[in-house]
C-alpha cells in the first residue's frame, strides 16, 4: 500500500493518545507499545539495550536484547497479540547477537559461546521446535577458529551463510572476510576475497540468492586495521552476491556509489540490507566509520545512501540531502512485503548509543521521495532508532537504544488470536555447552585409564630403568569472577592463583590492546586486577597473560593459562 502525506500529521498521535484520536480513524500509525512489566514490577520498563529485532510473520517477532537489572538478557517473542520472554540463553551484546530465521519454527543466533569461552559474535545457537538443539564455537587455539560474525541468513533449512569481520586464519593462508556455511550437519568456514567487513546478509527466497553489505574497513568503526583486497578497487563494492548452496562464490554486485564533492571515494559504507515477498531487495548506509578515509571517532560527512535492487539493476535513490544532518546515516531497513517501499532507522554518528534521544525513521519509497517520523512525537526522547521490522503495509516494529518498542499498527483492525505453536510457547533456559569437552576442570578426572600403574615385573636381566610417575597439576588459575565495572569506569576482576606466577591482564576491542595491568609476579592467593577503561575505546574482550614460573623451574615452559577467557560488554 502506498501511504499518503497523513503520515507526517500522524506523528502528533504516536504515543500516548488512544486511536480514537487519530485524524483518519483506522489510519496506521507508530504507537508506544511497550511489552508487559515482569509479575512484581508495577510500571513498564525499559528491555535493555536491544540487538535485532526480525519477524517471519505478523504473529511471529523475535527481538533480542542486553537485557537490565529487570529484565533479563535473552529473546522475547511477539505471538500477534502481546511480546513474552522465549529464552534467557543465547543472546548476548548488543553490537553482535543477530536473528536468523531458517523456517517458521526454526531459527539462529549469532551469540557469545558457551561458558568458559565468552566473546561476541564468536558463537552460534540452533533453535528448533522451541529447543536450542546446536550450540558451536571453538576454542582459540583452534586450526580454523570462529571470527566475529555480524550478520547471517538462510535461504533453506538447510543453506544458511554467517559472515563477519575482515581476517585470516591462524595459517594466513585464507584472507579475507570471515564466512561460515551451514549445509544442514556441518559448519564450513570460508574467507571473501574483499576483506572488507560484512554488515548485514540476506536471502532471497523468490531468486536463491544471498546479498551483503560491506563496511569500509575491516569491521565496524575500524580506521586503522588495513583492508586486505584480492582484487584493487578505485571504489568500494560495497554490495555482494552470493548463490544458492555451499559453494563459496562471492560475486562483486554492478554498484559504485554517487561520487559527491567533498567525500572521499572510500568515504561510504553500507550498514543495513533487507528483501520481502513482493519487493525488491533494499541497502542502506551513510558516511564510513571505518577505513582510511573516517575521520577518529566519527564518520566521514555525507548525506545518508538508499539503494534499490530491481529489474536487474542497482540503483541508487534521488533523496533530497537537505532532510538530513551531515553525520546522519540509516543503520537498518525493513522492506515492506506486499509493497515497494522500505522503513529505515535514522542516526546521527553521534546518538548512535543514545537511549535519550528521540528516535527518528524514514519512510523510503522507489522515487526517492522520504517522509521522515520523529517518535515519540513529544516530550522526553526513549532512544535513538536501532532496529525496524516489517510484516505488512500496516503493520510493522521499531526498537530504540533506550529498549522501547514502538507498533505501527491499524488500530482499528480486528483483534486476531495469539499464535500458540508450542515452539515459542515455553521459556527456553537450556543451552547445550559446547566448550565443555575443551574446558580444563580444577581437578582432574579419576585416571581409569591404566597409563600410569606399575609396570609388570621387570626381567632382572633386562636391565631397563623403572619407569617414571607423571605428576599433573592444577590449572593454573581458579574461581575467576565476573568483571564488574564501577562509576569511575575502572573494571575490577579476581582470581585464585595457585602457583607462583607473572600475570597481566589485557583488555581488548577488535583485536587491538585498549588497556593492560603490568606484567607482575605474583605468589599463590587471591588477587585482584582493576582495569582503567574509557568509554571511546570500551573493550569486548579480556584475557590473561601467564607465565608459570613454578613449571618453568621445574623444567617446563610458560603459558597462556587454559582459564584465560574472553567476555563483551
Amino acid at each position: 500500500m502506498r501511504r499518503s502525506a497523513l503520515v507526517v500529521a500522524l506523528a502528533g498521535v504516536l504515543c500516548s493518545a488512544p486511536a480514537a484520536a487519530s485524524p483518519a480513524q483506522g489510519a496506521p500509525a507508530w504507537r508506544l507499545e511497550q511489552p508487559a512489566p515482569p509479575a512484581g514490577v508495577p510500571l513498564k520498563v525499559p528491555l535493555g539495550r536491544p540487538a535485532d529485532l526480525s519477524c517471519w510473520s505478523a504473529t511471529r517477532c523475535l527481538l533480542a536484547t542486553e537485557g537490565n537489572a529487570t529484565i533479563p538478557q535473552g529473546l522475547l517473542a511477539y505471538d500477534g497479540v502481546a511480546w513474552h520472554q522465549l529464552a534467557t540463553v543465547c543472546s548476548g551484546p548488543a553490537d553482535s547477537t543477530r536473528i536468523v530465521w531458517a523456517g517458521p519454527d526454526e531459527f539462529w543466533t549469532i551469540t557469545q559461546p558457551s561458558l568458559p569461552r565468552l566473546g561476541g559474535g564468536l558463537g552460534l545457537c540452533h533453535f528448533e521446535a522451541g529447543l536450542v538443539i546446536g550450540s558451536y564455537s571453538t576454542a582459540d587455539e583452534s586450526p580454523d577458529p570462529f571470527r566475529p560474525l555480524d550478520a547471517g541468513a538462510c535461504l533453506t533449512p538447510s543453506d544458511c551463510w554467517f559472515a563477519g569481520v575482515g581476517s585470516q586464519d591462524p595459517s594466513g593462508q585464507r584472507v579475507g572476510a570471515y564466512h561460515l556455511h551451514w549445509d544442514g550437519a556441518n559448519l564450513t568456514s570460508a574467507y571473501a576475497p574483499q576483506g572488507r567487513g560484512v554488515s548485514d546478509l540476506v536471502a532471497d527466497r523468490a531468486a536463491g540468492r544471498y546479498y551483503e553489505t560491506t563496511f569500509a574497513g575491516v569491521q565496524r568503526e575500524d580506521p586503522d586495521t588495513p583492508v586486505t583486497l584480492a582484487t584493487p578497487e578505485f571504489q568500494p563494492f560495497l554490495i555482494h552476491e552470493l548463490g544458492a548452496g555451499g559453494a563459496a562464490t562471492f560475486a562483486d554486485a554492478p554498484f559504485l556509489p554517487s561520487r559527491l564533492d567533498g567525500v572521499p571515494d572510500d568515504g561510504t559504507e553500507l550498514l543495513a540490507a533487507d528483501v520481502a515477498a513482493g519487493n525488491a531487495p533494499w541497502f542502506v548506509g551513510g558516511g564510513a566509520a571505518s577505513g582510511p578515509a573516517a575521520p577518529d571517532g566519527d564518520n566521514v560527512a555525507r548525506p545518508p545512501l538508499a539503494v534499490r535492487y530491481a529489474d536487474g539493476f542497482y540503483r541508487e535513490l534521488p533523496l533530497d540531502a537537505t532532510l538530513f544532518g551531515a553525520h546522519d546515516r540509516f543503520t537498518d531497513v525493513a522492506a515492506v512485503p506486499g509493497s515497494d517501499d522500505a522503513w529505515a532507522t535514522l542516526q546521527s554518528f553521534a546518538e548512535r548509543g543514545s537511549t535519550t534521544a528521540r528516535a527518528r525513521v524514514a519512510h523510503l519509497r522507489p522515487d526517492g521521495s522520504v517522509e521522515l517520523v520523529k517518535l515519540p512525537a513529544g516530550g522526553a526522547g526513549r532512544g535513538a532508532a536501532a532496529r525496524v521490522a516489517f510484516v505488512s503495509p500496516t503493520e510493522g516494529w521499531m526498537v530504540t537504544n533506550g529498549g522501547w518498542l514502538f507498533h505501527y499498527s491499524d488500530a482499528a483492525a480486528p483483534p486476531r488470536a495469539a499464535d500458540a505453536d508450542p515452539a515459542f510457547a515455553t521459556l527456553i533456559t537450556y543451552r547445550p555447552n559446547e566448550a565443555v569437552a575443551q574446558a580444563i576442570p580444577d581437578t582432574p578426572p579419576p585416571d581409569d585409564s591404566q597409563l600410569f600403574a606399575p609396570p609388570p615385573p621387570a626381567d632382572p636381566g633386562s636391565g631397563q630403568p623403572p619407569r617414571q610417575h607423571v605428576k599433573r597439576l592444577k590449572a593454573l588459575m581458579a574461581r575467576i569472577s565476573k568483571p564488574t565495572v564501577d562509576k569511575r569506569l575502572r573494571l575490577h576482576l579476581s582470581f585464585t592463583l595457585r602457583r607462583r606466577a607473572k600475570v597481566a591482564l589485557l583488555a581488548k576491542r577488535h583485536g587491538k590492546v585498549v588497556a593492560r595491568t603490568q606484567y607482575v609476579l605474583l605468589r599463590p592467593g587471591r588477587h585482584t586486577f582493576v582495569l582503567q577503561l574509557a568509554r571511546g575505546r570500551w573493550p569486548d574482550a579480556l584475557r590473561f597473560r601467564t607465565d608459570d614460573v613454578t613449571v618453568k623451574r621445574s623444567g617446563g615452559s610458560g603459558n597462556r593459562d587454559p582459564n584465560a577467557w574472553v567476555t563483551r560488554r
